[in-house]
């Protein structure tokens, strides 16, 4: 008898809930719910208190991301989804949607990264430095402007401390003239933490000029916020310890991996809405 055993998976066997999966449903939820208040509710401010987290996710998802690949479907989607909006705006500017702002930020996530591990520090504090002073003109020309390439930045310095703490726990001789990875663990978890701290002051500054909180609804925007960048700090990819139902698990895989598809039909219908059928609009 042969005692060798061979592992292959079942192709029948569903794949597990990814930790991303949770973290995108709870977007694109949160995505429904300011679109929803935007486009067909008088008073729209709670709706989109609550809507405000979806963007930040979404950006530092981008970061943290490791694929190089830019769909093509995001582009001609931007396009579409951007002259929408225009539409609806009487054909003013309107900053590019946020698909085309993915699209630059999946381009540039790869050089960002090698100037952070060439140059450390310096390159992070270029970077931060150079979000911040365009703070009040980027929002004109890419939708969310810095505050959403700051949360990409987080997402990318939190990947980089995942993989080195990961890095450290691994025995074995340093190579190379990189730094050692204890070192590097340390450096990325602190960059981790400022660039979620700017992300956060600046995302909070930036929507409460746009959308002028009562004091109420400013509150439990800034604890939403704060809870959700702690989550986000905490966040790794992998499976969840958590594992619904197939029934429900199945829909959260779908929504995991059609994301910005579903974000993407969402408001395009809403803005084909409300510019035919004009009543709906508040």
């Amino acid at each position: 008898m042969n005692s060798t055993k061979t592992s292959h998976r079942n192709p029948h066997t569903p794949h597990a809930v990814d930790n991303a999966d949770w973290l995108k449903t709870a977007a694109i939820i949160a995505v429904s719910i300011g679109h929803f208040g935007h486009f067909f509710i008088e008073d729209d401010r709670w709706w989109s208190v609550f809507g405000r987290l979806a963007a930040p996710t979404f950006f530092f998802l981008m970061g943290y991301a490791q694929t190089r690949t830019v769909p093509l479907h995001w582009i001609w989607l931007g396009v579409i989804l951007t002259l929408l909006e225009s539409w609806n705006a009487n054909w003013t500017w309107v900053a590019p949607n946020i698909l085309l702002s993915f699209v630059l930020i999946r381009s540039a996530r790869p050089y960002v990264q090698i100037l952070l591990q060439r140059h450390g520090w310096a390159a992070f504090a270029v970077l931060v430095s150079a979000l911040l002073a365009v703070v009040s003109i980027a929002g004109k020309i890419v939708d969310y402007g810095s505050e959403g390439w700051l949360w990409a930045l987080f997402g990318l310095c939190q990947r980089m401390y995942v993989d080195s703490r990961s890095a450290a726990d691994v025995d074995g001789p340093a190579q190379g003239s990189a730094p050692p990875a204890p070192a590097m663990k340390e450096d990325a978890g602190v960059m981790r933490l400022l660039a979620c701290f700017a992300a956060v002051v600046v995302y909070v500054w930036q929507e409460q000029n746009e959308y002028s909180f009562p004091q109420i609804q400013f509150a439990v925007f800034i604890f939403g916020i704060a809870v959700w960048s702690v989550s986000l700090c905490l966040f790794l990819r992998g499976p969840s310890r958590i594992q619904p139902p197939e029934a429900i698990a199945g829909a959260l895989r779908f929504i995991g991996r059609h994301t910005l598809e579903i974000y993407a039909i969402q408001l395009a219908g809403s803005e084909l809405l409300v510019k035919l059928v004009p009543d709906l609009a508040p």
